[in-house]
């Protein structure tokens, strides 16, 4: 009995949702120390969250996120996005300031099938105000590249709003693309990368 593509795509993700730590094999990377920021990362599945973790995140979405939605169709949702946030498949790497252990930013994923075929899907990539504009969102796509890459997931995946012009900005400098399925008439774009080009280097 032949096995489909589809589900051998999707073994490939189960296999990496399975993993304990998917970032173990760059430790040394999980890091950020550079422009005056002195930053640690570590990696943790949602259901594994403290309430106080929980808190935190959920605190800098609304912050950076809540006027955003609210000029979108999807409005804003806090039952629904807790729900997304902190659903069973969700994975972290949460980004503290090393100096006082406050949250500095997170990237919320999940290893996925979109299209048929084995995914990085980016769902969140966020940053507190004082962070930015420092390298660390690029250096944080980067190292979400290598992961991705490294556990033979065929594209990493995210959707972006069009009224977020910067944001759109970043990630085709990041060389996104606009994928093939992503909706014309929508009021976002679902963007991707098939290829990894972004380098990853520890930063000291």
């Amino acid at each position: 009995m032949s096995i489909s593509q589809l589900e051998i795509s999707t073994r490939a993700a189960n296999v990496a949702n399975g993993l304990p730590d998917p970032t173990k094999p760059f430790s040394s990377f999980m890091k950020f120390n550079k422009n005056d920021l002195n930053l640690t990362m570590d990696f943790i599945k949602a259901p594994a969250m403290t309430s106080l973790l929980k808190k935190e995140i959920f605190s800098l979405i609304k912050e950076n996120m809540m006027e955003i939605y609210k000029k979108c169709p999807w409005g804003w949702n806090e039952k629904n996005k807790r729900l997304e946030l902190f659903h069973r498949k969700a994975r972290y790497i949460v980004v503290r300031h090393s100096s006082n252990k406050s949250l500095a930013a997170f990237v919320h994923f999940r290893f996925d099938i979109e299209e048929s075929i084995e995914v990085l899907y980016l769902y969140e990539i966020q940053l507190e105000k004082s962070v930015r504009k420092k390298g660390l969102g690029r250096y944080l796509m980067s190292l979400m590249e290598t992961i991705a890459f490294h556990y033979n997931m065929k594209s990493i995946v995210l959707t972006v709003l069009k009224s977020q012009e910067n944001v759109m900005k970043f990630y085709f400098s990041l060389h996104y693309e606009i994928q093939s399925h992503s909706p014309d008439d929508e009021f976002y774009y679902i963007l991707g990368k098939s290829k990894k080009t972004l380098e990853l280097h520890n930063e000291q």
